[in-house]
């Protein structure tokens, strides 16, 4: 009986069909992995100081101090024997047990580094800790106010893939926090390849009185300075990271902004006296230098991140402004001088000093300005691959001119209001001896949140 092709066809159909469902399922199965994965990945890419601000929790500073004080104590042998100049001993607590190669962010170089100086990551860690927190609080009125993605609570989000002005706040604050926590523990004596500030770091200043001399304990600026520069701008430095046209701008632009952080730390950083004499009568003061803290360069590094400069790479690959720091001279302005008016001369002579000077203060100038590529998106919307959670829910003001209106704040949306019950402390008294006794006051305050 001859095979019955209808049927042998059909099988082979429904054996297509269901190869075909098979392949379909899978490729649903693919898509939707890589969905959530490159979910995953914008928002598990953190940049190298979300990952180590992590370790400003391992290491209690606080217990450090305490034994340091310790060993400083002058009745300890150890210490009469060893510390003949009265400057703080340099004694160091064990790192913990920090895996670098664990720490997600970091390049190459800086896992090198790492492991070369344990002792100094949790340093780093509370630098960036510290750093966070101050970027979070100057930017608290603002539609981006240094936050990220409700999963990663407490980290700056994908920030530093952008070139925009955001992110080179960020690059300099992180860039000064690592200096100022690095020099400030190397005053410490809680860092064992640094101490105190050497003294050919002081500045040299003239016609110095007899009154007072330099002595005490400084922050080590000049070590923070390099440990900062050599462990944050490496990752923009290697060769091993691959980068496009658009990454090799960005790195130009990163680490002009790390530098200009450090500068600003380093050119604030101003001597502390201490008097000595009978009666507090000052007849001797003793000056060492004092890293500003970290708040006063917040301030500064708010201010140029509203003047910051656009940049452009050029063809040679080199990073210039947009904008000229000073209009060239016109044709009209590049005369001739008679050599027979003298008089002339001289005076258009000092007009040519004058702009000449003015170029070079504007030059200076320029190198402690904040930079950027790329415009900044509006930071209205939850977005992940932006790094911002949107202005939905933020508290904002209903006054126009208030930093945190309600008219910028909520992008055109709208708000709502609902009453809150607000405690304080009211009435407060002095009690002798001494205490202060307050009262307990609740009030009721119409709070505004941005729809």
């Amino acid at each position: 009986m001859p095979p019955n092709r209808g049927c042998k066809t059909t099988k082979e159909i429904q054996k297509n069909i269901k190869y075909l469902h098979q392949y379909t399922s899978n490729f649903i199965l693919l898509f939707i992995v890589t969905l959530i994965l490159q979910n995953a990945e914008a928002m598990l890419d953190v940049s190298w100081w979300s990952s180590v601000a992590q370790l400003s929790s391992q290491l209690n500073l606080q217990q450090q101090l305490d034994e340091l004080k310790e060993q400083q104590n002058p009745n300890n042998f150890y210490y009469q024997e060893n510390n003949q100049n009265n400057y703080p001993k340099q004694q160091y607590a064990p790192s913990p047990s920090t895996e670098c190669t664990e720490l997600k962010g970091l390049s190459p170089g800086q896992k090198r580094i790492c492991e070369l100086f344990k002792d100094h990551m949790p340093a780093v860690g509370n630098g960036a800790k510290q750093a966070i927190s101050e970027c979070e609080w100057q930017f608290r009125h603002h539609r981006w106010n240094c936050s990220t993605p409700r999963e990663l609570k407490g980290h700056i989000g994908p920030v530093h893939k952008r070139g925009t002005r955001e992110a080179a706040f960020t690059y300099a604050i992180m860039s000064a926090g690592v200096t100022h926590e690095i020099g400030r523990r190397c005053r410490l004596g809680l860092l064992k390849s640094c101490g105190c500030a050497a003294a050919e770091s002081r500045p040299q200043q003239q016609n110095i009185n007899d009154d007072w001399t330099w002595g005490g304990c400084g922050d080590n600026i000049d070590y923070g300075y390099r440990f900062s520069r050599d462990f944050v701008d490496v990752r923009e430095k290697e060769e091993s990271i691959k980068r496009d046209a658009e990454g090799h701008g960005r790195s130009l632009m990163n680490r002009w902004n790390n530098e200009v952080g450090r500068k600003i730390l380093k050119r604030h950083t101003k001597p502390k006296c201490k008097c000595h004499g009978v009666s507090g009568s000052c007849n001797l003061k003793t000056c060492w230098m004092q890293l500003p803290p970290i708040r006063q360069i917040g301030n500064i590094l708010q201010a140029k991140y509203r003047t910051a400069r656009r940049i452009q790479i050029n063809s040679r690959g080199n990073m210039q402004f947009e904008d000229p720091i000073l209009p060239s001279l016109t044709q009209q302005q590049k005369i001739n001088y008679p050599l027979e008016r003298s008089q002339k001369r001289r005076a258009l002579n000092e007009k040519q000093k004058q702009r000449r000077r003015q170029r070079n203060n504007n030059n200076n100038r320029a190198l402690t300005d904040l930079v950027y590529l790329d415009q900044s998106p509006t930071y209205c919307q939850d977005d992940q691959i932006d790094g911002t959670i949107g202005t939905e829910g933020r508290i904002c003001s209903i006054e126009p001119d208030a930093p945190n209106s309600c008219d910028l704040l909520c992008c055109n949306r709208g708000y709502q209001s609902h009453i809150e019950e607000v405690i304080s402390k009211c009435n407060c008294k002095f009690q002798w001896c001494c205490q202060v006794i307050c009262e307990t006051c609740r009030n009721l305050t119409e709070v505004f949140t941005c729809k």
